[in-house]
């Protein structure tokens, strides 16, 4: 397989007015990032920490997008047998009718070894076909070699020869331990997003796979119930992968006039660092349309003689949109008033990030407990982070006291919780949506994956009567609703049309 050249990658072709089929010119606009910053304006004179938020969300081209290089890597190996195979076939199912003549698809197979069944192809009528004809064929057997699959589907990606506005991803999914020859942790993939689904109850190659997705450029880890639907679970990551809004994005915070940067709270984003008195740089990759990212900075400001007002904090983020080198970038400034007496307090966007941070280290110092088999600790640090919470972190309880429910016993823990508490910290870490038991949400949805998950939903029920909507009925179905028309009320303006010219007439009068 190393010496293998995998060159063999389809051109995306149209049909042009003569009716022959020519290399296809997609015209794109671009996506951008809006950015939001919370803070106190105000801030006393003594030397003080100082808060502040900033949340940027990718806003989405309105037509065109970059057309996606998908390979899925379909684990076939024996512990497939059954059910799981059947649902991984109608997922993927579900997955090609999905993708539009802008996409390509490539699926890999493995058990022992690995195999291509099928090279990049482009999404047409007839590839839908075949492709999901080559799917229903495959059949169950031998052993795991995760790490051979994985390792074919990162050269096939290499070998492309067309690159040119293309996306890439790979959708990894096995169900058991790998062979002992097998160490898919090693393989690299720190340029490609790497999107993994764990099948069954309590197998310890959850882990691999999560870190196989943490490691990836953007990837995200969901755990896989063999009661769960996996087209629900395939679905949340293809809608983000159809909808990438920006790309690269990348955010430098710098302290101004005295100001220390003591911490900056982005997840697991790569930071580059130096002192407290010089510029942060979170590295965030990709950003899907409607997809938000909160940094929490944490200043101290120094003590200062009078009141002024005065720059504490700069913002640049940059990024690039649909595969160009350039890069958009803007630029914001912070200012604060430093005064005696402040008068407003923390703002509640602030606590409300504090308490999902707080909240996130709570389950995951859970996690750990209850991976060494200390329950009770577990169960007693859930309960104090479930009591810190009000009404209004409704997505935060429901994690925590699912996650309670699954902490009953040790061997309820070992076959359910471990892996849903696995895929909550992902989620937190990536402020991106992973696929949770039903009910269960993340807090990271958007439109266009809550609207993909119905669609899964009902192609399961009814794979043959259910007709899969288009690229457009979505965009249709996910718009932004205008904002609400007031409606005129022209007898009550008559009214105070006619007040006034009454009031006109009395001042007229008086002045005469």
């Amino acid at each position: 397989m190393t010496n293998e050249i995998h060159d063999d990658d389809e051109p995306i072709l149209r049909l042009n007015a003569n009716g022959d089929e020519e290399d296809a010119d997609i015209e794109l606009d671009g996506g951008k990032t809006e950015a939001k910053i919370f803070n106190k304006q105000e801030a006393p004179l003594e030397q003080s920490p100082f808060k502040v938020l900033l949340e940027l969300e990718g806003v989405g081209a309105d037509e065109g997008r970059l057309g996606v290089d998908l390979v899925t890597i379909l684990d076939i190996s024996g512990s497939m047998k059954g059910s799981r195979l059947l649902k991984m076939k109608l997922a993927m199912q579900f997955l090609v009718q999905k993708l539009s003549g802008t996409d390509r698809l490539s699926v890999v197979t493995f058990n022992r070894k690995a195999v291509k069944l099928c090279p990049l192809r482009q999404i047409t009528e007839n590839s839908q076909t075949e492709i999901t004809d080559q799917i229903n064929d495959l059949v169950a057997r031998a052993s795991t070699n995760t790490e051979a699959g994985l390792k074919l589907a990162i050269k096939i990606l290499n070998d492309r020869s067309r690159t040119k506005n293309r996306s890439v991803a790979i959708m990894l999914m096995s169900d058991g331990m790998e062979d002992a020859e097998s160490r898919a942790i090693t393989v690299p993939v720190t340029e490609v997003p790497v999107y993994t689904f764990a099948f069954g109850d309590g197998c310890d190659h959850h882990e691999v796979l999560r870190e196989i997705a943490k490691n990836s450029k953007g990837g995200t880890f969901s755990p896989v119930q063999d009661s769960d639907d996996l087209s629900v679970a395939f679905s949340t990551a293809l809608a983000g992968l159809l909808n990438v809004s920006i790309e690269d994005l990348s955010l430098t915070v710098s302290p101004l006039n005295r100001s220390e940067l003591n911490k900056v709270n982005a997840g697991n984003y790569p930071q580059k660092k130096g002192t407290v008195m010089e510029p942060v740089t979170v590295t965030f990759r990709s950003l899907y349309d409607r997809e938000k990212r909160k940094v929490l900075a944490l200043l101290t400001l120094p003590q200062v003689d009078k009141r002024f007002g005065v720059q504490i904090f700069k913002v640049e983020f940059k990024y690039r949109v649909n595969g160009k080198d350039a890069f958009d970038s803007d630029e914001r400034t912070i200012n604060v008033t430093r005064t005696p007496t402040p008068k407003d307090g923390e703002v509640p966007q602030v606590l409300a990030e504090e308490t999902r941070i707080g909240t996130a280290s709570a389950i995951k110092e859970a996690r750990i407990l209850a991976d060494q088999r200390e329950l009770d600790e577990a169960r007693k640090k859930l309960e104090d982070a479930n009591a810190s919470l009000s009404e209004i972190d409704a997505v935060l309880k429901a994690q925590v006291e699912h996650l309670q429910l699954l902490m009953a016993s040790q061997e309820t823990y070992d076959s359910q919780g471990k892996a849903f508490a696995l895929a909550l910290e992902a989620s937190h870490e990536s402020q991106r949506s992973a696929t949770l038991p039903a009910g269960i949400p993340t807090g990271y949805e958007t439109p266009i994956m809550n609207e993909y998950k119905e669609q899964a939903k009902k192609y399961t029920q009814d794979p043959k009567g259910y007709k899969v909507p288009t690229e457009a009925e979505d965009k249709k179905a996910t718009a932004p609703k205008p904002p609400p028309v007031l409606q005129v009320n022209r007898e009550k303006i008559q009214a105070i049309l006619n007040l006034a010219d009454q009031l006109a007439k009395m001042l007229k009068d008086l002045d005469s």
